[in-house]
């Protein structure tokens, strides 16, 4: 008999992406791990997405015939192309007043800063209950502009929020069947 457990994890098998494997020296793995570490959250897999897309740019900017280089933006020529990196560019953004990162095994979003309760939580929590932004801040002793933030951050981040729900999904039913749960990359 195969459990329910394992059925939704073979369901998530095979939806998920190609691995990809790459043979490479120690520091150029130390270097990725601390760049995804600094940009990308840790996700060692968006961090290596962004690299190729980066590199696919030069390539084809090169390829043109154009030059690629790097100056001042007070000293930027009247017509340039610049890439935008996916991750980069959110890492080097106005950080949120409220919510903070924290290292967790598998949880990516934010949490609310001094609390132990994630955005996505809180936003599902208040959709859950139907509060309103000024009842969640009285019932969680927060700002209302903390709460506002939140949902902010949980709607822009709806696939993250929706991937983390799975995964815990499939680690309470895990323990209550005792298998055992590969995490998903």
């Amino acid at each position: 008999m195969v459990s329910k457990c394992h059925q939704m994890h073979a369901k998530n098998e095979k939806a998920r992406r190609p691995r990809l494997t790459v043979d490479a020296p120690d520091y150029v793995l130390a270097n990725a791990r601390k760049t995804a570490d600094r940009y990308f959250r840790g996700s060692l897999s968006d961090a290596t997405v962004s690299a190729y897309a980066v590199f696919s740019w030069f390539a084809r900017q090169r390829s043109a015939g154009r030059h690629v280089i790097s100056v001042a933006s007070d000293q930027l020529p009247p017509a340039f192309e610049e890439p935008m990196i996916p991750g980069l560019e959110e890492a080097m953004q106005t950080k949120w007043t409220w919510l903070v990162e924290r290292e967790h095994p598998w949880i990516r979003q934010l949490w609310i800063k001094g609390r132990n309760i994630t955005a996505g939580s809180l936003a599902r929590t208040m959709e859950i209950e139907d509060w309103t932004p000024a009842r969640a801040a009285h019932e969680y002793d927060l700002e209302v502009d903390a709460v506002l933030e939140a949902v902010r951050w949980a709607s822009d981040h709806a696939g993250l929020i929706s991937a983390e729900e799975a995964e815990n999904r499939l680690a309470a039913e895990a323990a209550v069947t005792g298998e055992e749960v590969v995490p998903l990359p």
